[in-house]
């Protein structure tokens, strides 16, 4: 904090500006930009649907929602379509099976009736079978020969009934995968159907982030066409906001975790939050790829919330970097410069007197002078000899006042 005296050297309309010396409490402010985030945010992207989705209907920027609302449309035509052909797919295939089971069910039965037929020509032969003298041996051999034959005709039906079970089941069991498979298909077409509405999972405040479509960045809008992945909606939680700022690698040297901040939004500029700095990122970046000048990113807690506390919102954090206490400060229009020399003009009974001062740290408006002045020195805020304006003052030299050095 700094007292000042303005007054006045001199009578009339050319009188010439001045400022009284004064001792007291100096305070070197950042001024940071940045923006207001919420702590929380849920991040929504578009769904993974097996290809582009073109946007039929977002949500405003802004609106306030409740879990379940919808946020997004997709188109559903080409949706609907895998869908309905995913459905038909599995109606085929399980049609097909129910084919093959009734055209295996007739084989089998005539198989089995095949078995049964040769059963019986078995039966019949072996009763023929006899070892009675009063038999020829001829019809005798024929019979057992019958047998033989009649066993070979059981074996073979038989071996034809299980090979055709075995074919059967196998040529089921392929339809059934095949079955599988568009049911599958249908469950992730009716998924996908499904995705073509995105819902809030919570209550919030629609944000649009700035997403990758089609060579230009922006936010989702009717008509674009994206890709699974792609940024779509936040919700950030209103309950909790913070800052994120960027300083100048420069300046970052006089930011520090734990620092007090003083935020003022650029839509509200009256009415500043108290703040502290949390984090400050430990290495300088390039906020774009055509930047020439690297930022470190700041973390700045905020004391309270307000209903105007909105994200994405500019804000302007105002950092306390130095607090000195009980020193000399003028304005800095009060100090001139000429190449490495800075001077005041101090007024004195013979006008102004050019008296050389050695600079300390710098704020927006005002300067620390550690030498050269002392309390209570009257020094001019304009220069008389460069102001045609202002009355001339013998004692001081021409200088024309310059921008002050560096902070």
């Amino acid at each position: 904090m700094w007292w000042v005296l303005v007054g006045c050297f001199g009578g009339g309309d050319d009188e010439v500006p001045t400022v009284t010396v004064s001792r007291g409490d100096f305070e070197v402010t950042l001024a940071i930009p940045g923006e207001l985030k919420a702590v929380r945010s849920v991040s929504l992207s578009v769904p993974d649907m097996d290809g582009q989705v073109k946007v039929t209907w977002v949500i405003d920027e802004g609106a306030r929602v409740n879990e379940g609302d919808v946020l997004v449309r997709f188109d559903e035509t080409e949706l609907q379509e895998r869908l309905e052909q995913a459905q038909t797919d599995l109606e085929v295939a399980l049609t097909k099976i129910e084919q093959l089971r009734a055209q295996q069910a007739v084989k089998l039965l005539d198989l089995e009736n095949e078995v049964t037929a040769a059963t019986l020509g078995l039966d019949r032969a072996k009763m023929r079978v006899t070892d009675s003298d009063t038999i020829p041996r001829v019809e005798r051999d024929s019979a057992r020969l019958d047998v033989r034959e009649s066993e070979i005709a059981v074996e073979r039906s038989r071996s034809a009934l299980e090979s055709a079970r075995l074919e059967g089941a196998a040529s089921i069991e392929l339809l059934r995968l095949d079955a599988d498979r568009s049911r599958r298909q249908l469950t992730q077409a009716g998924r996908i159907r499904e995705m073509a509405t995105v819902t809030a999972p919570s209550s919030g405040i629609v944000v649009l982030p700035s997403a990758w479509k089609g060579g230009t960045n922006g936010p989702v809008t009717v008509g674009d066409t994206l890709y699974g992945g792609s940024a779509l909606v936040e919700l950030p939680d209103l309950s909790a906001m913070e800052v994120r700022a960027w300083v100048h690698e420069v300046d970052a040297a006089l930011v520090r975790a734990d620092q007090p901040v003083k935020v003022v939004i650029d839509a509200h500029p009256d009415t500043p939050h108290a703040g502290t700095v949390t984090k400050v990122a430990d290495l300088a970046v390039k906020r774009d790829r055509n930047a020439t000048v690297k930022h470190l990113q700041l973390t700045i807690s905020l004391a309270e919330f307000t209903p105007e506390m909105k994200p994405g919102m500019t804000v302007r954090a105002e950092v306390l970097a130095q607090h000195l206490p009980d020193v000399l400060s003028v304005p800095q229009e009060a100090v001139f410069h000429e190449g490495a020399d800075s001077w005041v003009l101090v007024s004195g009974l013979t006008g102004f007197q050019r008296a050389p001062v050695v600079l300390g740290p710098a704020n927006d408006t005002h300067v620390v002078v550690t030498e050269g002045v002392s309390e209570g020195d009257v020094v001019a805020l304009a220069d008389p000899a460069r102001d045609p304006s202002l009355p001339a003052s013998p004692g001081a030299p021409g200088a024309r006042p310059a921008a002050a050095p560096p902070k």
